[in-house]
């Protein structure tokens, strides 16, 4: 074995490429790493620190040691679009989010084989187009309205509850009518404790407890879903929803879709428009709070464009742009997802960058929203950033990129500027406690609890 070999082997590089790319390099490794584990007791504890120590070390590429588990963390532009644009053969998603799988079954369309995902997304996606955003807007508004007057003239709400509990009535209701929606209303604890199985690197018999807990909720909403599925083909409607849609799914060849597949997609569309959407509008609303120099200017905006005493429409929320600078800031400050993540199904190169098989790519929006080259002053609230560069929120990777790219994007983004413009025009709201991001891997959320002091505007 010569030399130059071995030195891959040691820094879990490959052999060296036959074409140009045979100039390319192993990015370094990170400081701090202990032995055998690694990066990864830090990394579990603290991810956003550990990234912040490997950019400021080497910049743009680096590399982690996660017990055993290679990782290389790219995120100059071209490498983070080559990431999210290889296919399934050279760069997977699916061995990536192999808890996903656990969770919802190979089949879930996030992590399915690529003419399974178009299939599903194919299917999904008239339930995301304008046409279906307008009957979903009225559903968002009821509730929002519904929740203004349970809230009185003044008091005080736990921020992450409030998001929360909004954010899956109105789920709900959209994807699965009026008729199955509320039949959901009790169901957040499951859904939460749903979620204990998210783990990007620890397999679940290393968290014995959460996955005991997770695969417990998963039996109790499959069963509720699944109700609402059999019902549903036995009462079709004609203006379909997410349930319709699934009742309706038949793979390519003909063959109708089983039901425990079925039971499976409804429940990960769910459970992603849920977990994406509420963190988010926690962080929507608690930024908003933080920085009420902004409050008069989207004040005057919904009245310039919104009547007081008609119901909302798409065409003057699209107007409301000022409101939409500060959604997008606040994604770009606070954005869920703090990690994009591939795993090469075999050696590759990626900007000049050797990768072993099994190497876990990855790209971090919560980095690349702060590089000063890309979002001038990184670190300051500005959303007047997006009228001076109109191309700035193409760059926001909140809601992933590329083919995977979140469907329910403009679902989820409606629901936020929808309840937060209610909120504000009826209320003037204070911060009790600062937003303080939960230290963990993902998502990143705000920590509980994080209340908010309320009472009708002109009243103060």
């Amino acid at each position: 074995m010569t030399r130059s070999a071995s030195a891959d082997d040691e820094h879990g590089g490959t052999p060296e490429p036959a074409s140009g790319a045979a100039r390319s390099t192993v990015p370094p490794l990170v400081s701090g790493a202990l032995p055998v584990v690694g990066h990864l007791p830090a990394f579990l504890r603290d991810a956003t620190g550990v990234l912040g120590r490997g950019h400021h070390e080497h910049g743009h590429a680096f590399r982690l040691a996660l017990a055993g588990v290679q990782a290389v963390v790219l995120l100059a532009p071209g490498d983070r679009d080559d990431l999210t644009s290889r296919p399934e053969e050279e760069l997977s998603i699916g061995t990536s989010y192999s808890f996903l799988r656990s969770m919802f079954g190979k089949n879930f369309y996030f992590v399915a084989e690529l003419s399974e995902y178009r299939r599903q997304r194919d299917l999904f996606a008239p339930l995301f187009r304008s046409t279906a955003l307008r009957a979903y807007l009225r559903t968002m508004e009821r509730h929002a309205r519904q929740l203004i007057d349970s809230l009185g003239r003044q008091g005080e709400f736990e921020l992450n509850r409030l998001c929360a509990e909004l954010n899956l009535a109105i789920i709900a209701d959209s994807f699965f009518g009026d008729e199955f929606g509320p039949r959901f209303a009790h169901s957040l604890k499951p859904f939460e404790r749903f979620s204990d199985n998210i783990s990007l690197l620890l397999p679940p018999p290393l968290r014995p407890v959460h996955y005991l807990r997770s695969r417990s909720a998963r039996r109790r909403l499959e069963g509720l879903v699944h109700q609402c599925l059999t019902e549903r083909r036995s009462r079709p409607v004609t203006t379909p929803d997410l349930l319709q849609s699934l009742c309706d799914s038949r793979y390519p060849d003909g063959t109708p879709v089983p039901d425990h597949e079925a039971v499976h997609q409804a429940l990960g569309l769910v459970w992603a428009a849920r977990e994406t959407t509420s963190g988010q509008f926690a962080w929507a609303l608690a930024d908003l709070l933080r920085h009420p120099e902004h409050h008069p200017a989207l004040l005057a905006e919904q009245e310039r464009h919104l009547s007081p005493d008609a119901p909302l429409s798409l065409e003057g929320l699209h107007r409301l742009t000022h409101m939409d600078h500060v959604l997008y800031e606040s994604e770009r400050l606070n954005p869920l997802t703090i990690l994009i993540a591939r795993k090469t199904a075999r050696h590759t190169a990626i900007g000049g960058h050797r990768l072993r098989r099994g190497t876990l790519v990855l790209t971090s929006p919560y980095l690349t929203h702060r590089l000063p080259e890309e979002f001038p002053e990184p670190h300051a609230f500005r959303p007047e950033r997006y009228a001076e560069d109109p191309t700035a929120a193409q760059r926001l990777l909140g809601f992933g990129a590329g083919i995977h790219r979140c469907l329910g994007q403009r679902f989820s983004r409606l629901e936020i500027k929808t309840c937060l413009t209610l909120l504000l025009r009826r209320y003037e709201m204070d911060l009790v406690d600062q937003p303080v991001a939960v230290a963990r891997l993902a998502p990143r959320t705000i920590a509980a609890p994080c209340r908010v002091r309320y009472r009708l505007r002109g009243t103060g």
